[in-house]
Protein backbone atom coordinates (compact mmCIF):
# COMPACT_ATOMS: atom_id res chain seq x y z
CA UNK A 1 0.00 0.00 0.00
CA UNK A 2 1.19 3.53 -0.76
CA UNK A 3 -0.07 6.73 0.81
CA UNK A 4 -0.28 9.64 -1.62
CA UNK A 5 0.37 12.80 0.40
CA UNK A 6 -1.85 15.85 0.31
CA UNK A 7 1.15 17.81 -1.04
CA UNK A 8 1.44 15.40 -3.96
CA UNK A 9 -2.32 15.55 -4.57
CA UNK A 10 -2.26 19.38 -4.68
CA UNK A 11 0.72 19.36 -7.06
CA UNK A 12 -1.01 16.83 -9.36
CA UNK A 13 -4.26 18.84 -9.30
CA UNK A 14 -2.32 21.96 -10.21
CA UNK A 15 -0.77 20.12 -13.17
CA UNK A 16 -4.25 19.04 -14.29
CA UNK A 17 -5.54 22.62 -13.97
CA UNK A 18 -2.58 23.94 -15.98
CA UNK A 19 -3.17 21.32 -18.69
CA UNK A 20 -6.85 22.26 -18.94
CA UNK A 21 -6.03 25.99 -19.07
CA UNK A 22 -3.42 25.42 -21.83
CA UNK A 23 -5.78 23.27 -23.88
CA UNK A 24 -9.04 25.19 -23.35
CA UNK A 25 -8.51 28.64 -21.79
CA UNK A 26 -12.24 29.26 -21.32
CA UNK A 27 -15.70 27.73 -21.78
CA UNK A 28 -14.94 24.26 -20.51
CA UNK A 29 -16.94 21.84 -18.39
CA UNK A 30 -15.54 20.05 -15.33
CA UNK A 31 -17.08 16.73 -14.35
CA UNK A 32 -16.08 14.60 -11.38
CA UNK A 33 -16.44 10.84 -11.12
CA UNK A 34 -18.11 10.18 -7.78
CA UNK A 35 -16.70 9.41 -5.30
CA UNK A 36 -12.99 9.21 -6.12
CA UNK A 37 -12.86 12.23 -8.40
CA UNK A 38 -14.82 14.60 -6.16
CA UNK A 39 -11.88 15.91 -4.11
CA UNK A 40 -9.45 16.28 -7.05
CA UNK A 41 -12.12 17.98 -9.20
CA UNK A 42 -12.87 20.41 -6.38
CA UNK A 43 -9.19 21.31 -6.02
CA UNK A 44 -8.86 21.73 -9.82
CA UNK A 45 -12.00 23.90 -9.83
CA UNK A 46 -10.42 26.16 -7.21
CA UNK A 47 -7.22 26.48 -9.26
CA UNK A 48 -9.31 27.42 -12.32
CA UNK A 49 -11.87 29.55 -10.44
CA UNK A 50 -14.72 27.36 -11.70
CA UNK A 51 -17.93 27.41 -9.67
CA UNK A 52 -19.81 24.47 -11.23
CA UNK A 53 -18.77 20.82 -11.30
CA UNK A 54 -20.96 18.20 -12.96
CA UNK A 55 -21.15 14.76 -11.34
CA UNK A 56 -20.77 11.36 -12.96
CA UNK A 57 -21.96 8.72 -10.52
CA UNK A 58 -20.09 5.49 -11.23
CA UNK A 59 -19.09 2.62 -9.03
CA UNK A 60 -16.72 -0.20 -9.88
CA UNK A 61 -15.31 -1.01 -6.43
CA UNK A 62 -16.96 -2.27 -3.28
CA UNK A 63 -14.35 -1.50 -0.59
CA UNK A 64 -11.19 -3.04 -2.08
CA UNK A 65 -13.04 -5.64 -4.19
CA UNK A 66 -13.57 -4.94 -7.86
CA UNK A 67 -17.10 -5.46 -9.16
CA UNK A 68 -17.82 -7.28 -12.40
CA UNK A 69 -19.64 -4.29 -13.89
CA UNK A 70 -19.80 -0.53 -13.61
CA UNK A 71 -22.95 0.89 -12.11
CA UNK A 72 -23.92 4.28 -13.61
CA UNK A 73 -26.46 6.43 -11.75
CA UNK A 74 -25.47 9.76 -13.34
CA UNK A 75 -28.26 12.33 -13.43
CA UNK A 76 -26.29 15.43 -14.53
CA UNK A 77 -26.13 16.17 -18.25
CA UNK A 78 -22.49 15.82 -19.25
CA UNK A 79 -21.71 17.21 -22.71
CA UNK A 80 -19.67 14.90 -24.93
CA UNK A 81 -17.37 17.62 -26.22
CA UNK A 82 -13.58 18.11 -26.41
CA UNK A 83 -13.92 20.93 -23.85
CA UNK A 84 -15.40 18.56 -21.23
CA UNK A 85 -12.87 17.35 -18.66
CA UNK A 86 -13.78 14.31 -16.60
CA UNK A 87 -11.68 13.98 -13.46
CA UNK A 88 -11.17 10.82 -11.43
CA UNK A 89 -8.69 9.80 -8.76
CA UNK A 90 -7.14 6.72 -10.39
CA UNK A 91 -6.96 4.55 -13.48
CA UNK A 92 -6.41 1.06 -12.07
CA UNK A 93 -8.10 -1.76 -13.97
CA UNK A 94 -9.02 0.71 -16.70
CA UNK A 95 -12.69 -0.26 -16.65
CA UNK A 96 -13.87 3.20 -15.59
CA UNK A 97 -11.74 4.90 -18.27
CA UNK A 98 -13.04 2.44 -20.89
CA UNK A 99 -16.62 3.07 -19.78
CA UNK A 100 -16.16 6.85 -19.88
CA UNK A 101 -14.53 6.67 -23.34
CA UNK A 102 -17.50 4.68 -24.66
CA UNK A 103 -20.07 7.06 -23.15
CA UNK A 104 -18.16 10.32 -23.76
CA UNK A 105 -15.79 9.63 -26.69
CA UNK A 106 -14.98 13.32 -27.29
CA UNK A 107 -14.40 14.34 -23.65
CA UNK A 108 -10.99 14.41 -21.98
CA UNK A 109 -10.39 11.98 -19.11
CA UNK A 110 -7.87 13.07 -16.48
CA UNK A 111 -6.87 11.06 -13.41
CA UNK A 112 -4.46 11.89 -10.60
CA UNK A 113 -2.83 8.46 -10.82
CA UNK A 114 -2.44 5.96 -13.63
CA UNK A 115 -1.56 2.36 -12.79
CA UNK A 116 -2.42 0.85 -16.18
CA UNK A 117 -0.05 0.95 -19.15
CA UNK A 118 -2.60 -0.55 -21.58
CA UNK A 119 -5.53 1.77 -20.84
CA UNK A 120 -4.46 5.36 -20.47
CA UNK A 121 -6.41 8.45 -19.46
CA UNK A 122 -5.73 11.55 -21.56
CA UNK A 123 -3.61 12.92 -18.73
CA UNK A 124 -2.37 11.56 -15.39
CA UNK A 125 0.45 13.39 -13.58
CA UNK A 126 1.29 10.45 -11.28
CA UNK A 127 2.22 6.94 -12.46
CA UNK A 128 2.44 3.99 -10.06
CA UNK A 129 2.84 0.21 -10.49
CA UNK A 130 -0.28 -1.85 -11.19
CA UNK A 131 0.12 -4.12 -8.14
CA UNK A 132 0.29 -1.26 -5.62
CA UNK A 133 -2.82 -0.28 -3.62
CA UNK A 134 -3.06 3.52 -3.36
CA UNK A 135 -4.53 5.41 -0.41
CA UNK A 136 -5.41 9.07 -0.84
CA UNK A 137 -5.54 11.58 2.05
CA UNK A 138 -9.37 11.58 2.03
CA UNK A 139 -9.67 7.80 2.38
CA UNK A 140 -10.12 6.23 5.81
CA UNK A 141 -9.85 2.47 5.22
CA UNK A 142 -7.77 1.92 8.34
CA UNK A 143 -9.98 4.01 10.62
CA UNK A 144 -13.10 3.01 12.48
CA UNK A 145 -16.39 4.23 11.03
CA UNK A 146 -18.33 6.90 12.93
Amino acid sequence: MKEISDTRVYAACRQIAQKIKERTPQNFVLAAVSRGGLVPATIVAHWLDVKEIKFIRLSSYDNQQERSEIIDTTTDIIPDEPNTYIIDDICDSGETVNYLRSKYPHAQIYTLVNKNQQIQPDFAPITEPRNLWINFPWEFEDREAI
